[in-house]
């Protein structure tokens, strides 16, 4: 089993309003990548900060209470508060993202027993887009405690397995810009016209 995480915490400081609720064909961001963690993993979770504006969904919410805005603190979050062994998490603002990637990220973990399968694209890990397994806390808690809040020495530090960017490609349901931020107005109104 594995469990479902959407990651809301961030600031949307760029797109001017919470860009969780933004709707895409639609469906509000966060609750359309709920519903695709939903049919992967069957439970589904938000993670972030403020749990009053997504209620209205009905899914738990994991409150993350650091003080800081970090992804880092919702990854942490996450993994603390899941029932199962295995999450996948997946970032709010990411809408493009199939659930046909985000299972064959979820069976590549569980094939290997890697602390984390983390794709890559544009030359980076994409650990918002990743399959977790809870054999990564201890190395996500001592960033913490260092105040080391970078994802991508995390992903080294949990010896995740970093996908190259080909294999990446020819994961299921891949697209190019598949991984693309919907970070300001300008990048909405792109995924909107997408949807149309």
């Amino acid at each position: 089993m594995a469990y479902g995480f959407v990651l809301v915490g961030g600031l949307s400081t760029r797109m001017g309003r919470d860009k969780a609720l933004l709707p895409v064909g639609g469906v509000p961001m966060a609750a359309l990548q709920a519903r695709k963690l939903e049919r992967v993993c069957g439970r589904v979770a938000f993670v972030g900060k403020d749990p009053a504006a997504l209620a209205a969904f009905g899914y738990p919410f994991v409150v993350d209470l650091a003080t800081d805005r970090a992804a880092l603190h919702g990854l942490l979050a996450a993994l603390e508060w899941s029932p199962d062994q295995l999450a996948v998490v997946l970032a709010a603002d990411v809408p493009r993202v199939p659930e046909t990637l985000l299972s064959a990220l979820l069976a590549r973990l569980e094939s290997t027993g890697a602390p984390a399968v983390v794709p890559a694209d544009a030359g980076h890990p994409q650990p918002l887009c990743a399959a977790w397994s809870r054999l990564a806390l201890p190395a996500l808690r001592l960033a913490v405690a260092e105040g080391d809040f970078s994802l991508r020495r995390v992903v080294e530090a949990t010896r995740a397995l970093v996908l190259s960017e080909e294999e990446t490609t020819l994961l299921p349901g891949f697209t190019p810009g598949a991984f693309r931020n919907v970070n300001t107005p300008e990048e909405y109104r792109a995924v909107e016209e997408e949807n149309a």
